[in-house]
């Protein structure tokens, strides 16, 4: 429950991300969180790593003289909970710094040469970790944060569109009732499934659709120039791909037998074929965005215009 509660807490930051200055600084700590992973990677393995060689030249029992008889300082159990509480748990907490009685054994015995090696090891690790280590992740932090600060202004609105998206695909009711709600829907999109498929009967279904409505019109005529624009950039794109693909195709005919020139010929044919196709295809698409800006028009101007019976 306590756990369920903190998620719970933690799932509350999703509603505050549409705000234009708190939206990026959560995105820029979720990207944070990727690369902390990578860090943890390495600390992990570097932890690990020295935990088991510092507390191997600790607690060796015959060369230092400690006993593995009941009541003895040595646990020698090998287990997930005995590994964790001598080789991870205190070496984890050497990176805040804290050495706990690290120090204090290791000087008990400053001549032994396990102290002394595993003073040398000590060093090296919290010269490898918090200098090294440390240092690379607020780099790694520094970086993340200014990319997402330079794009501030399209990571807002991208989080905006998918968090309303998000409300806009959900149930109406709050769970429990949603789940027959959902229901609902999956036994419907399952009836139409089975009339457009075996009885070949037609199926006009109202499906909801997320678009923004500006308020004014010249929005609208942007986002047509807009699309128009990028529609052109597209056929002219594949049209380009076209004559580079038979280009190629006549310059290597020239060392080719006359079979090659038929075979450049088809292809100058297939081109040409697909030029004109891509040309009815643009024709046909003008014709569709024509439609619907007079459709979207009248809409319009019946809203503003509204008639009295």
């Amino acid at each position: 429950m306590a756990i369920d509660l903190e998620i719970w807490w933690l799932r509350c930051l999703s509603f505050i991300i549409v705000i234009p200055f708190l939206g990026p600084h959560l995105v820029a700590i979720w990207k944070m969180l990727k690369d902390l992973l990578f860090f943890m990677v390495i600390i992990a393995i570097v932890m690990i790593g020295y935990g088991v060689a510092s507390r191997s030249m600790v607690y060796y029992p015959t060369v230092n003289n400690f006993t593995t008889e009941a009541g003895g300082s040595i646990d020698n159990s090998f287990d997930g909970r005995s590994v964790f509480r001598q080789i991870i748990y205190p070496v984890y907490y050497f990176l805040y710094g804290d050495f706990s009685d690290e120090l204090a054994n290791l000087d008990s015995n400053p001549d032994a040469g396990w102290s002394i090696a595993d003073h040398v090891l000590l060093a090296v690790h919290m010269l490898f970790v918090n200098i090294l280590l440390f240092n690379l992740l607020i780099a790694m932090f520094t970086k993340r944060y200014e990319k997402v600060h330079q794009e501030t202004r399209t990571i807002w609105h991208s989080q905006q569109y998918l968090f309303t998206r998000e409300y806009f695909t959900r149930s109406p009711f709050l769970p429990p009732i949603s789940l027959i709600y959902d229901i609902y829907c999956l036994i419907r999109m399952f009836v139409f499934f089975i009339r457009r498929n075996y009885f070949e009967t037609p199926v006009y279904q109202h499906t909801r659709v997320f678009k923004i409505i500006p308020k004014k019109r010249d929005t609208i005529k942007e986002w047509h120039n807009f699309e128009d624009a990028y529609t052109y950039e597209y056929a002219h794109d594949e049209v380009k791909a076209l004559k580079t693909a038979s280009m190629k195709s006549k310059s290597g005919s020239d060392s080719d037998n006359k079979d090659d020139t038929t075979t450049d010929d088809n292809d100058l044919n297939n081109t040409t074929n697909g030029l004109k196709q891509v040309q009815r295809s643009l024709t046909r698409l003008e014709r569709i965005v024509e439609e619907l800006n007079v459709q979207l028009e009248g809409a319009i101007e019946k809203k503003q215009n509204p008639t009295t019976p």
